[in-house]
């Protein structure tokens, strides 16, 4: 069921020596892996576009939800302070605070922004501009390799969506050292402040090295990659390359020093932690170098053996597939960053079709599912009324024929027709005045008249009978006589149960008494 709402988001970075992209595959309770790959631009003069169609079409790469990213040197970062938060009014507000502060028209330039303080008294963001003609030709190079993005990320400030995923907390730079450039993301309190670019990386040391040791462009760029460049046991380091990684370090104290300026919390530069991605950072003892030239923490990007994250990069060169890695994080939900260059006319546009297709898909499967079960269900329940149907007709066939043994054949509603041998059997009781073992008024007053002994001097002014009982008004001549009466009565089927009712009533004038007998027609526990 997990994977009906699995989907796939592709993280491409393309960079000037090779194209990476990190697949990651997204659910709403998870996070996997899925492919990572690289592949580099040996002829760097071909258009990129046929670069990413190879490198899609030769790994099937998924291509629905693509980020990318602009290059840092399009970019123009600026930190906006205002005295309230609201989202709304940020968006109304910020695009003509750019414009005061920037020689570029609104209808020139897209702005985006990420939200570094908001409380109820003022609202602080790094608001990023980009030219909308350099927005139009990144689109185009990646539309015409078939890889379009949904989000068009701001290169540098994208790596924060790191942080949370690699756990790098406090202040943080972290430094994407590539091949023609060198990126810098500043984190303050877990949030991207600043980030810039510098045109020196891994070219500028393998020209270091070609003009040290008169070596081709090939041979020096071997003599890089395997080690000794920045010194090793026995040997000395190029100066080329220890001036090139001097620049970087200097480049790196200066942007947390402009992050900390524009943040205004005091003097935290000194306690921030600096992480290596980037190809060129997998250089032998470049961590050590810049690690004594800054005097802060440096380390390769890596993942803690206790995050809840390391199967997402296990057996991964993190520090190669930080950037890719970066992007791909940003379209799932551990995003840090939530900008977007896309806007406007150049928005992107979803396939009504496609989008039904594909988002739509498990909200399909589910209701299918609940259509089977509901059919399921339905006939489960019609087949079971049924056979209890059947059971409750064999039944009432099996009663009609042990109330009327005589009848052979069986009517084709037994329960209709026993229903109506008991309204008839009632109706002949009603007229006949049927009482306890079906005897009418009539016997019951013949026996109860042969009950009484002859000898027995009683006289029976009135008599009551209903269903369950027989009320007799008697006058004797003494008392013996209702103690008679009642105990010859008890010995008589079926007035069983006979006794005086209330006082016996003595006759002044006559001397004789008067009292009544009380007679239950219904057998002791059960009913007539």
């Amino acid at each position: 069921m997990a994977a009906l709402f699995e989907r796939s988001v592709l993280g491409l970075d393309v960079g000037s020596h090779g194209l990476k992209a990190v697949e990651l595959k997204v659910s709403p309770r998870s996070l996997a892996p899925g492919q990572f790959r690289i592949h580099p631009r040996v002829d760097a003069t071909s258009p990129i576009s046929e670069h990413l169609q190879r490198f899609v079409s030769m790994h099937k790469l998924p291509t629905d939800q693509i980020a990318c990213a602009l290059p840092a040197s399009q970019l123009s970062t600026r930190r906006l302070e205002f005295p309230f938060s609201d989202a709304r009014r940020l968006a109304q507000a910020i695009p003509f605070e750019i414009e005061a502060e920037t020689p570029f028209d609104l209808d020139d330039i897209f702005v985006d922004w990420n939200i570094l303080v908001a409380d109820r008294t003022r609202g602080v963001v790094a608001a990023t501009l980009a030219k909308k003609v350099h927005v139009a030709s990144t689109l185009e190079a990646l539309e015409q390799s078939g890889c379009e993005p949904q989000v068009l990320e701001a290169e540098g400030l994208v790596l924060a969506n790191l942080a949370p995923v690699f756990g790098l907390d406090g202040t943080h730079l972290i430094v994407d050292i590539g091949h023609e450039k060198t990126t810098f993301c500043a984190l303050m309190g877990g949030r991207p402040a600043l980030s810039r670019s510098i045109p020196v990386a891994g070219r500028a040391m393998t020209e270091a090295l070609m003009s040290e040791l008169g070596l081709s462009f090939e041979e020096a760029e071997q003599r890089k990659c395997e080690g000794g460049a920045l010194g090793r046991p026995g040997g000395g380091a190029s100066p080329g390359v220890l001036a090139i990684v001097d620049r970087i370090a200097r480049e790196a104290i200066r942007t947390l020093e402009a992050a900390e300026a524009r943040q205004g919390e005091g003097p935290v530069a000194r306690e921030a932690k600096v992480t290596l991605v980037g190809g060129s950072a997998r250089l032998d003892r470049i961590d050590d170098v810049l690690s004594r030239r800054t005097g802060l923490d440096t380390q390769r990007l890596r993942m803690p053996a206790d995050s809840n994250h390391a199967n997402l990069v296990e057996g991964v060169d993190t520090v190669l597939f930080g950037p890719a890695l970066a992007l791909a994080l940003r379209l799932s939900g551990e995003s840090l960053t939530r900008m977007n260059f896309r806007q406007g006319a150049l928005a992107y546009r979803q396939d009504i079709l496609e989008f039904f297709t594909r988002e739509l898909r498990p909200t399909a499967a589910l209701a299918a599912v609940l259509v089977l079960f509901l059919l399921a269900s339905t006939t489960s329940t019609v087949f079971l009324q049924h056979r209890r149907a059947d059971r409750y007709e064999e039944a009432a066939v099996e009663l009609y024929h042990k109330a009327f043994p005589d009848r052979d054949v069986s009517p084709a509603s037994p329960a209709s027709a026993l229903t109506r041998e008991l309204e008839a059997a009632q109706d002949r009781a009603d007229f006949l005045g049927l009482y306890n073992g079906n005897r009418s008024a009539l016997a019951l007053l013949a026996e109860l008249s042969n009950a009484i002994p002859v000898d027995l001097e009683v006289r029976i002014t009135e008599v009551n009978i209903d269903r369950n009982l027989i009320r007799l008004d008697v006058d004797a001549q003494g008392y013996e006589a209702a103690d008679r009466l009642t105990s010859v009565l008890s010995e008589t089927d079926p007035f069983q149960g006979a006794e005086v009712a209330g006082s016996i009533k003595t006759d002044r004038k006559t001397g004789g008494v008067s009292f009544n007998v009380n007679i239950p027609l219904a057998p002791p526990g059960g009913e007539a």
